[in-house]
């Protein structure tokens, strides 16, 4: 499988998915991200890398890559927090001196999973979830699969209240487009 990135929404920040999804992306994602196969996280990052190499260059200077937490919870429960380590193992593909992986946000409350809520539920669940590290710089977003653009939403809003300013959002898959998707 090869990743055809695209950028999905202008912005700004513009949001580049790497692949939508369908096909086998939603049982390799849900495998990586739910059932322990942790195996994964390099093939994801190296699809992932196809859209964020494009974000990074683009980049000014340095830029800090933000993964979207999973809650502690969720954490605990999985064994490892799959965005980060997704976003990780993306960079060491991409080997780009100017760009480092920096966990600025954090859960400030649970939340449902937004494949469990309805779509004009998503922003609800969202809101107010998460909050950043107060500081200044350029920052890229990453989150696994893009449903409805709640959750990287609040996470641009987190980081925007913070000082920061958010360059572009890149996911790994976007649902929203997967029935246009080659």
């Amino acid at each position: 499988m090869n990743p055809a990135p695209r950028v999905i929404l202008d912005g700004p920040p513009p949001i580049i998915a790497c692949m939508g999804y369908h096909g086998p992306i939603p049982g390799i994602v849900t495998a990586h991200k739910d059932r322990g196969a942790t195996w994964l996280t390099d093939q994801l990052g190296q699809w992932l890398a196809c859209g964020l190499a494009p974000a990074v260059a683009a980049a000014p200077g340095h830029v800090d890559v933000v993964p979207v937490p999973s809650s502690r919870r969720a954490v605990r429960k999985r064994g490892a927090d799959h965005a980060a380590d997704m976003t990780r193992s993306a960079l060491e593909w991409l080997k780009v001196p100017g760009a480092t992986v920096n966990q600025l946000l954090h859960r400030t409350r649970q939340v449902a999973d937004q494949l469990e809520v309805g779509d004009e539920q998503r922003g609800v669940n969202q809101r107010g979830s998460m909050r950043a590290d107060s500081g200044s710089g350029d920052v890229i977003i990453v989150d696994d699969v893009r449903t409805s653009g709640a959750t990287v939403e609040e996470a641009c809003r987190a980081l925007t209240r913070s000082g920061r300013q958010v360059l572009a959002i890149v996911v790994l898959a976007d649902a929203a487009t997967a029935t246009r998707w080659p």
